[in-house]
């Protein structure tokens, strides 16, 4: 066997160990076949050169261990060529004998992220969906030696520090993948590209060229056309080099990711927010180790130095009463007084002007769209008659500070009062849907029911509220 073979063979077992035996308890060694749950692989294959070398040597070892191998293609509609590639592509499956899907994506040209960052993202999302229909949980993708030198020369000018450093790792997680366990593998990630055309030309096979790949604006192409050359020339084989230092990285990012994580867990409160006044006693370097840490948990990608150290200063140095809000990704980082969370960037629509009537008939629950969450009738003791209940119109309005409020064993006062008591953001007070019987509120999300027509000792209806969203600042009572 060829030596790249077994080199890519070790890589592909590696790679397959990390996914499988890890995530569905799968054994796999060398020269043995997989069980027959083994859920199949697929190849992002766009077929260009690398894709088509790594479409199949796949191919050879999937046959040799016995799992079921797919190809997946996106369009993206950015080459005059890009029909012709997919028919290649499909054409080329045919003949394997390779299972193939395509998707179609369209890149937003004016999304201000840049086409090379746009066209990655929505490639990444057709995958994703191309995996969930063919219940695919590992990805290969032929980024391979020189791809890797690539990306770390490009983080290095960025100035990202060790995560950046550390490249690309032989298995990730997918991106905009979710919550979901789908994993990207590199099994070409220690081999050159100079190898793998060598072996291409061996091997006889076709495959497509992507001009774009030489237009020297897109930066990595500069990096590869006008640095890279540069620096062979002077540091003869630095390539091999850096991919080892980038492996160096990797063993020191490990490290760093599992301090930032025990610190992660000593610093989030019962109710899942972040305390940045226990991480307050940390330096400047473990400080910034568990926000990155803690934005990566929450699925957001790591930002530039600069809306990095914005968002630090507006974290730990805001006045106590400032409600910080930075989007990032999608979604709203946010801090109340001493405590930050990550959510969903709120949606701009007309359900707060909004009122929802409801008529009570013995209904154990009522789902409240509009506040994206669940009113419950309980039986408990002082509650509202509940003979008496089904004669009236409960009316849900949306929230109110100036709203009046009689709890048990507490003066009636304002909500926005109340709210402020018990640690609930402004943010959140925008989706406390209000229960009204007439123009008196009976009960508030997240505050509790009005003694207001409940009937002292006896047992009668009490209401309660879940929201979808769980993680709150609500202090527990």
């Amino acid at each position: 066997m060829h030596k790249l073979e077994n080199e890519f063979e070790r890589a592909l077992e590696s790679v397959l160990m990390r996914v499988f035996s890890m995530e569905k308890g799968i054994g796999i060694s060398s020269g043995e076949k997989l069980r027959e749950n083994m859920p199949p692989v697929a190849v992002a294959y766009s077929g260009g050169l690398d894709s088509t070398v790594l479409l199949t040597l796949s191919s050879r070892i999937a046959e040799k261990k016995g799992f079921p191998l797919l190809a997946f293609h996106v369009h993206h509609g950015l080459n005059r060529e890009a029909d012709a590639w997919l028919a290649h592509c499909r054409k080329i499956c045919a003949e394997q004998n390779i299972g193939f899907d395509s998707c179609r994506v369209v890149v937003d040209r004016k999304s201000g992220q840049g086409i090379e960052a746009e066209a990655r993202r929505q490639r990444y999302i057709a995958l994703n969906t191309l995996c969930r229909q063919h219940g695919v949980q590992l990805l290969l993708t032929a980024h391979h030696q020189d791809d890797q030198v690539e990306t770390v020369l490009l983080q290095l000018m960025r100035g990202t520090g060790i995560a950046g450093m550390a490249g690309m790792a032989p298995v990730a997680k997918m991106p905009e993948s979710s919550s979901e366990n789908r994993y990207l593998g590199r099994p070409l990630l220690s081999i050159s590209r100079e190898r793998l055309a060598q072996w291409a030309h061996a091997e006889g096979l076709t495959h497509v060229e992507d001009d774009s790949n030489d237009d020297v604006h897109y930066t990595r192409n500069a990096i590869r056309h006008e640095l890279v050359p540069v620096l062979s020339r002077i540091f003869p084989g630095f390539g091999k080099r850096l991919e080892q230092t980038a492996q160096h990285m990797r063993y020191a990012l490990d490290i760093l990711n599992h301090t930032g994580m025990l610190d992660l867990q000593a610093c989030t409160t019962e109710t899942g927010t972040l305390d940045l006044a226990k991480a307050s006693v940390f330096d400047v370097g473990r400080m910034d180790n568990l926000l990155r840490c803690w934005l990566a948990a929450n699925g957001l990608n790591i930002p530039s130095v600069a809306w990095f150290e914005q968002m630090k200063r507006q974290l730990l140095c805001a006045r106590p009463d400032a409600a910080i809000e930075l989007p990032l990704d999608r979604k709203i980082i946010r801090r109340y007084r001493t405590e930050a969370i990550v959510g969903m960037s709120a949606e701009e629509d007309d359900d707060g002007n909004k009122t929802v009537d409801i008529r009570w008939n013995g209904e154990e629950v009522f789902v409240l769209a509009a506040w994206r969450g669940k009113l419950f009738f309980d039986s408990g003791e002082s509650g509202i008659d509940p003979v008496w209940l089904k004669k009236q119109t409960l009316q849900v309005r949306p929230y109110s500070g100036n709203a009046m409020l009689k709890l048990p064993k507490r003066p009636t006062r304002k909500l926005k009062l109340l709210c402020q008591e018990a640690g609930i953001a402004p943010w959140q007070r925008k989706e406390m849907p209000l229960v009204y019987i007439g123009d008196t509120l009976v009960f508030a999300a997240m505050l509790g029911q009005s003694v207001k027509y409940a009937e002292k000792g006896k047992k009668g209806i009490r209401l309660r509220w879940e929201c979808q969203e769980q993680v709150s600042f609500k202090r527990q009572s």
